[in-house]
């Protein structure tokens, strides 16, 4: 056992990593989490600014 973790622990430290990083960014980005629902307001705000500036008039 200690051969194999001289061997391949810095691996199994990594993919652990990747894993947990992995799940948090799967929680943060659930459709019901705090993230989804401010990147969509944060949309939904930008897209209703933007139809409020209408067209620019051009000048002579």
């Amino acid at each position: 056992m200690e051969q194999v973790m001289k061997h391949y622990g810095n691996a199994i430290l990594a993919v652990i990593v990747l894993l947990a990083l992995g799940a948090i960014i799967v929680a943060a980005l659930a459709s019901d989490g705090y993230v989804a629902s401010e990147f969509k307001s944060a949309l939904t705000g930008f897209f209703s600014s933007m139809s409020g500036l209408g067209a620019p008039t051009p000048t002579p």
